[in-house]
């Protein structure tokens, strides 16, 4: 039996899968439109990053530390043809286009630990170099994986690295409440001190006028950058692989302009109905198809 039969086979592997593409999401529907050939292959990267997603979140450190250390050697044994685990395996095969830059997929197991050991960030641009890690990494490599045999252009590479960050930023932006009264905190510490803003704050319910006044400043500075990564690809060539980037960066956008006009009890909850993310993602690749 072939990897791809293996992967498709395995319930552990599905299982994967239906966290890292749930039916419906924002993700989800941006891999049905990159096209069938694709799909396995984004599913896997999709799949291992809902992986860590998981160990992060689970109530013991010492095991998800463990769990983590494991990954490590798990990738090392993807490295040299032979991982063990479901999703390992499905990347394993997914892999031809982009396995010079397997290491991208340690980028996502730092970014792992850091989320354990609650890493707070200084900067905005400390904040972006674990977005990068979080996220950018592994569009990067679903870039890659779009471009097929041909190597990623330039303005590719800074494209995925760009939706990763927005990506990884909107979802902060969503959870930053619930986030920050679990000791999580993914806002740049020096920023909110030269704005007199207590980092303790931003766990409460109702958050203060000089809180939302950031937050909404934040928000629309993420929207902005995703409004503006179509422009990034300057040909048909590269607008057609990446059409999935395109797509994710349109209902993200989408989802945070509307967030925008929610009181900040209701951004958590908020969300695309189906219909209106389905039209978003159709129209978005429809126009760069």
């Amino acid at each position: 039996m072939n990897e791809r039969q293996l992967a498709g086979t395995d319930a552990a592997w599905q299982e994967a899968l239906a966290r890292g593409l749930p039916p419906g999401s924002r993700r989800h529907l941006a891999v049905l439109f990159a096209g069938s050939p694709a799909r396995e292959a984004l599913g896997a990267l999709y799949a291992y990053e809902a992986e860590l997603q998981r160990i992060v979140a689970a109530e013991s450190h010492e095991a998800a530390h463990a769990r983590l250390q494991w990954w490590r050697g798990e990738l090392d044994r993807l490295s040299a043809s032979r991982p063990s685990h479901p999703i390992t395996r499905a990347l394993l095969g997914a892999s031809t286009h982009w396995r010079a830059e397997v290491g991208l997929l340690h980028e996502a197991l730092v970014a792992a630990d850091l989320d354990l050991v609650r890493f707070t960030y200084r900067t905005w641009n400390e904040l972006e170099a674990y977005c990068f890690r979080a996220s950018g990494a592994l569009q990067t490599l679903v870039a890659a994986t779009l471009a097929g045999v041909r190597p990623l252009s330039a303005q590719e590479r800074e494209f995925a690295r760009r939706l990763g960050s927005a990506l990884r930023q909107a979802e902060m932006l969503q959870r930053l409440p619930l986030d920050a009264g679990r000791g999580h905190l993914y806002a740049p510490l020096d920023v909110l001190h030269d704005l007199g803003i207590d980092p303790a704050s931003l766990g409460r319910g109702e958050p203060a006028p000089l809180v939302q006044r950031f937050l909404a400043d934040w928000q629309a500075r993420v929207r902005g950058e995703l409004l503006a990564l179509p422009a990034l690809l300057e040909t048909a060539v590269e607008r057609g692989a990446q059409r999935h980037g395109l797509v994710l960066a349109a209902l993200y956008a989408r989802w945070l302009g509307k967030s925008a006009t929610a009181k900040p009890r209701a951004q958590r909850r908020l969300d695309l109905d189906s219909l209106d993310r389905l039209w978003t993602a159709w129209r978005t690749a429809v126009r760069h198809g």
